[in-house]
């Protein structure tokens, strides 16, 4: 888990300086093709034909480079996509949970680490699953808004440095806030989270 922080800590330090550093395009396109290659990578290793879209993903990604020159001069494009897109999928990742029938996604993890809820932890999760969808789909609107008005380098700012601070800060606002919340249940922490996150996707991917 250090290393996985530490290298997203990287991947946003290294985006950020080819933002800034308007002299190196082809090292900003490259920094822009790290997160579309792992998605890339994630997708195939998943997929039931992960061995075609393995080799899709090879033929795209030389495809990519073939014609690195032309896009060169939009990979801040490519930059500011990869990061609104991000955020409007984690936004619509948690806010679809919270129509009525269907089971808030902050209570589903909660589950999964605890079993059995009472109605008061379901009730918070319920407003922790809103407080997510708020935060990703308001970074998301904040993105759009300082990229399309032609701020780059603010924009830079919050996709690579505020955005990741403000999740953990999050985080850990959240998590003192549960404590005094629900004092009389179990305090788990950021790495319960994401062992319940990893659960939640391999059920949902079992069941399709």
């Amino acid at each position: 888990m250090a290393l996985v922080v530490a290298a997203c800590a990287g991947c946003a330090f290294l985006a950020h300086r080819a933002m800034s550093d308007a002299q190196s395009p082809a090292w900003a396109l490259f920094v822009a093709s790290i997160p579309l290659t792992v998605i890339v990578v994630s997708l195939a290793r998943r997929a039931a034909y992960g061995a075609a879209l393995g080799v899709v993903a090879v033929l795209g990604l030389a495809a990519w480079w073939m014609g690195a020159a032309g896009l060169e001069r939009h990979a801040a494009d490519i930059f500011f996509v990869e990061h609104a897109g991000m955020m409007l999928a984690l936004a619509i990742l948690f806010g679809r949970t919270l129509v009525r029938g269907r089971e808030p996604l902050c209570t589903r993890f909660a589950r999964l680490v605890h079993g059995s809820l009472d109605a008061e932890a379901e009730r918070y999760t319920r407003r922790l699953t809103i407080t997510w969808t708020v935060f990703f789909a308001t970074i998301c609107a904040a993105s759009c808004a300082l990229y399309l008005t032609h701020l780059v380098e603010a924009w830079s700012l919050l996709a690579n440095v505020l955005t990741p601070s403000l999740v953990a800060l999050l985080f850990a606002v959240e998590y003192a806030v549960r404590r005094h919340a629900l004092p009389h249940h179990e305090q788990v922490g950021f790495l319960a989270a994401v062992h319940a996150f990893r659960r939640h996707m391999a059920g949902t991917e079992a069941s399709r």
